[in-house]
């Protein structure tokens, strides 16, 4: 439910730049980019079977787990085009790359980027928390192609 009116509410932000807000492009970055936290991928993209409940969810990002307080940073330069709080992922900052890419990062416990603002890769746009988890801190990260998630992994620097 929540994951549909993320989709949703993605889908309503302002339209993607024309060209990358990379000189090569946010593309030419595939298998370069590095995690937005100092951490490890404990959930992965894709079907997830609960092992206690034999259930299955769809990720459409990566779960991270980090200490509480870590910063958080941009993978890639960009714009942020959301800042603020969303039921289920609490706060959350999604950064457009242009070309239609956007990343998203979500549970904050604070937000140190505003909408609008032109962010570097590396810069810092909050730090891990829980807020809207039930699970205690850690990061969600995602990663959108033309609004569709898009495994992050492939994406990622080895």
């Amino acid at each position: 439910m929540q994951q549909r009116r993320l989709a949703e509410f993605v889908a309503t932000l302002p339209p993607p730049r024309s060209g990358g807000a990379l000189p090569e492009g946010f593309a030419a970055r595939r298998g370069r980019l590095p995690l937005p936290v100092a951490g490890h991928v404990t959930v992965g993209f894709g079907k997830v079977v609960n092992p206690r409940f034999n259930t299955v969810t769809v990720q459409n990002g990566l779960d991270i787990d980090a200490p509480a307080g870590a910063p958080v940073r941009a993978v890639a330069a960009g714009r942020v085009v959301h800042a603020g709080w969303f039921k289920g992922y609490g706060n959350i900052v999604i950064v457009d790359h242009g070309d239609g890419f956007h990343t998203l990062v979500a549970h904050l416990a604070s937000m140190r980027t505003a909408m609008g603002e032109d962010v570097a890769a590396g810069a810092v746009l909050g730090t891990v928390g829980d807020t809207g988890s039930l699970k205690g801190p850690y990061l969600y990260f995602e990663l959108r192609e033309k609004g569709r998630p898009v495994d992050p992994r492939p994406w990622l620097a080895p």
